[in-house]
């Protein structure tokens, strides 16, 4: 009997399906991982009390990662790609996700996307980058704001500045911008365009895999355009802010907050799509 379900188990491991371990994999890192954080997301979408520590201006990228890793694993259809050490990282990456510490999870996602890359395979090379920019939207790109926020705020406080300059008016010490009649703001991480262009590289990251491109020149020139445009949008946001009172309650906790949202995420999804759109191949006739 022993050896019955033994050689039951062998049988089953050698046919097992490469797709369905990768897609039992994914569905229960995004739930562990980004499911709290893709809620936040959409709630914080269209509200008007947005924490100043924790808002991010864009939300929800995780759906379109998981999209991403849906087409690509739709691609894999019953080919074997997967070796014995990448069953051992995909179940330790699981079980990583066990713990409440986000470091376990985000170093377990990281290292089965070094793994994953390092294949010749473009689809598998493709979730190893994805996973990447899971971890690096997580959990690695708030850690490195948090390093790099005493010389980022000063410089994007400044550049919010530059157009207030003209106004006369108003001066800039560190993070503060005052209007010159005793009122002030001072800019904190959670207006960083930081979050903003960590979630605009993951949107560009998702929609080329979606679309199984090649990272060519073209392709980053038009992800650069998308961060400026998510740069300057931030920092105008935040120099109207600095006008008045009533200026700054309609665009940091009104309406105006919203309309921002919407634009920013409507600016970049509609540059994406049009920029990273692959190029039709010719007839011949």
């Amino acid at each position: 009997m022993r050896q019955v379900v033994g050689l039951q188990l062998r049988d089953a491991i050698n046919h097992v399906n490469d797709r369905v371990v990768l897609i039992a994999f994914f569905i229960l890192a995004f739930y562990f991982y980004y499911w709290a954080d893709l809620l936040h997301g959409f709630a914080n979408l269209f509200s008007v009390e947005s924490d100043v520590t924790v808002s991010r201006t864009l939300g929800g990228a995780e759906i379109l990662g998981l999209a991403a890793v849906a087409v690509i694993l739709k691609d894999l259809k019953s080919d074997r790609v997967l070796r014995w050490w990448d069953f051992v990282a995909i179940i330790a990456t699981a079980i990583a996700g066990i713990y409440s510490s986000r470091a376990f999870g985000a170093i377990g996602v990281t290292c089965l996307g070094v793994l994953f890359m390092a294949r010749s395979d473009k689809r598998i090379a493709s979730l190893g980058q994805l996973c990447l920019g899971f971890a690096w939207l997580g959990f690695w790109g708030p850690l490195a704001l948090d390093l790099i926020k005493p010389w980022l705020l000063p410089i994007e406080t400044a550049l919010a500045y530059v157009p207030l300059s003209f106004l006369g008016s108003f001066s800039l010490h560190g993070t503060i911008i005052s209007n010159g009649n005793g009122f002030a703001i001072q800019v904190y991480d959670g207006c960083s365009a930081f979050h903003n262009t960590i979630t605009t590289a993951f949107i560009w990251l998702s929609l080329m895999k979606m679309q199984r491109l090649d990272v060519q020149l073209k392709h980053v020139g038009i992800l650069a355009i998308g961060l400026v445009a998510v740069i300057l949008l931030n920092t105008a946001r935040i120099g109207v802010m600095a006008v008045s009172m009533s200026e700054y309650t309609y665009w940091h906790y009104g309406p105006g907050l919203v309309i921002v949202k919407m634009v920013m995420l409507s600016a970049v999804l509609g540059l994406f799509y049009f920029g990273l759109r692959p190029a039709k191949m010719s007839q011949m006739a």
